[in-house]
């Protein structure tokens, strides 16, 4: 199962992983580094939520704080597994 996320590529040097396990993947993730992507960019607190769908898709919400602008960014989507019909 391989995925892909957002507008930027897999960066060189890095290869997806084999035997992918969704389940484990699914709830609340906080960000501890991050690829500079442009949704991100002036955010702090930034998360990110996966969910399963019924169709074997992820919904995925990625949210972070603009202190500049004293409000939160919200950025969402779907992916599909490679596996998923």
């Amino acid at each position: 199962m391989s995925f892909l996320i957002g507008c930027t590529g897999i960066p060189e040097n890095i290869k997806p992983v084999n035997n992918f396990n969704l389940e484990k993947y699914l709830g609340t993730w906080y960000e501890i580094a991050r690829l500079d992507h442009s949704f991100e960019r002036g955010l702090s607190h930034v998360t990110a939520d996966y969910t399963l769908r019924n169709d074997g898709g992820v919904n995925v919400i990625n949210r972070g704080y603009s202190a500049e602008k004293d409000s939160w960014k919200e950025a969402g989507g779907t992916v599909f597994p490679d596996d998923a019909k």
